[in-house]
């Protein structure tokens, strides 16, 4: 690791806000560990290892290509696609084990024919739309659709589900939502049409609306210890900290800038410190002028714009900082912390944008891992 910028992971913290999730259902409630886009850009397998050891009950992804990655590292639990698949990719879905999200009949039909021929059943989930208005049949025009899919040999309707879109602003839409959900599941019943899993709460979901739980739940943000909003009443633990170093050090003088466009210029002289992260590692450019970092004992804020390739940071007076100082842009030391929340703030975006987009080519340190995920790396060769 020649350019020093690092993600730490967290293990431990993941498994304490895995325990807590599961202490806030049911004992009933199983759960999907949604790790879509690299667990959310933690790292596919070793979240997924680490939730493995944890029992949890299926895996949700974004594409087959997470799922295929998670087939081919060994795992056998469930993999719900929690987005629509192109009728090209049929064959995968039966050849991988995976249980697709399904809202068109003729997609449907394709993989009925897929999963006949190789004499199998394939687990389905269906999606219907109560509001979200991205996949999924609209739930008024979804029953016949249901009844058709029932009649498929080849295909099993396991699951039924829908999404919230404003579940942190909006809690009469949102309970509007779950009372909708409700009725549709309750009037298939009433015609004998009836699902292993209904699902509908996402992060917001498990931790503000426990009637929206129903037997099993989706986690995404929160597994990752991020608050989805302000009111996340759940106990969480960031698992994800970014890191860098102080690679350059020079003094300022009043009426110098600093970095393109020069936005900023100083008032007074100061010492200012280069850091090795830029918006091509996935930090934001709308940070410029707007953020704060860790070095040493203190907050010292960003100044200018931030570049591809580095970020510049204001140290005032300060002498003692020297090249080479720990860097925290994510994460605590003694006290001090900065949050993805608090990032996303301050680039007036959303923590899932700060923390999905970190360069997959940052290295990613994983610590504090289960003794049972350290046999298992010690039996690979």
């Amino acid at each position: 690791m020649f350019r020093p910028l690092w993600i730490e992971v967290d293990l431990k913290a993941l498994r304490d806000n895995f325990n807590a999730i599961r202490k806030s259902l049911r004992p009933n409630v199983k759960i999907i560990a949604t790790i879509k886009q690299q667990a959310y850009g933690h790292g596919l397998i070793p979240v997924a290892r680490e939730l493995s050891f944890l029992n949890v009950d299926c895996f949700g992804v974004g594409s087959i290509e997470e799922a295929v990655m998670l087939r081919e590292n060994g795992f056998k639990r469930p993999i719900l696609t929690i987005s629509a698949i192109l009728p090209e990719y049929v064959n995968e879905i039966p050849r991988y084990k995976i249980t697709p999200t399904i809202a068109d009949l003729s997609f449907a039909k394709k993989l009925n024919n897929a999963a006949a021929k190789l004499n199998i059943k394939v687990p389905v989930h269906v999606k219907i739309d109560t509001g979200m208005g991205r996949l999924g049949l609209y739930y008024k025009e979804a029953y016949g659709f249901i009844r058709e899919l029932k009649h498929l040999k080849a295909v099993n309707v396991e699951g039924i589900y829908t999404h919230f879109p404003s579940a942190d602003t909006d809690p009469d839409f949102t309970n509007f939502q779950i009372n909708i959900f409700n009725k549709f599941i309750l009037r298939l019943k009433r015609e004998g049409i009836t699902f292993k899993y209904h699902h509908c709460a996402n992060s917001l979901g498990v931790a503000n609306y426990p009637h929206s739980h129903f037997n099993i739940v989706r986690p995404g943000l929160i597994l990752y210890g991020i608050k989805p909003s302000n009111e996340t009443p759940l106990d969480l633990k960031p698992v994800l900290s970014l890191r860098s170093k102080v690679i350059f050090i020079k003094k300022i003088k009043k009426g110098m800038s600093v970095s393109y466009g020069r936005t900023f210029v100083a008032d007074k002289p100061l010492n200012m410190a280069t850091v090795s992260i830029g918006y091509a590692d996935g930090y934001p450019w709308a940070l410029s002028n707007n953020a704060k970092t860790i070095i040493g004992e203190n907050f010292f804020n960003l100044v200018g714009r931030v570049c591809m390739d580095h970020v510049m940071v204001n140290l005032g007076n300060n002498r003692d900082i020297k090249v080479a100082e720990e860097v925290i842009l994510i994460g605590e030391r003694n006290g001090l912390m900065i949050t993805a929340e608090e990032v996303a703030n301050w680039a007036k975006t959303i923590p899932y944008e700060i923390v999905s987009r970190l360069s997959l080519k940052i290295p990613r340190l994983y610590k504090n891992a289960s003794e049972k995920h350290l046999d298992f790396l010690k039996t690979q060769p």
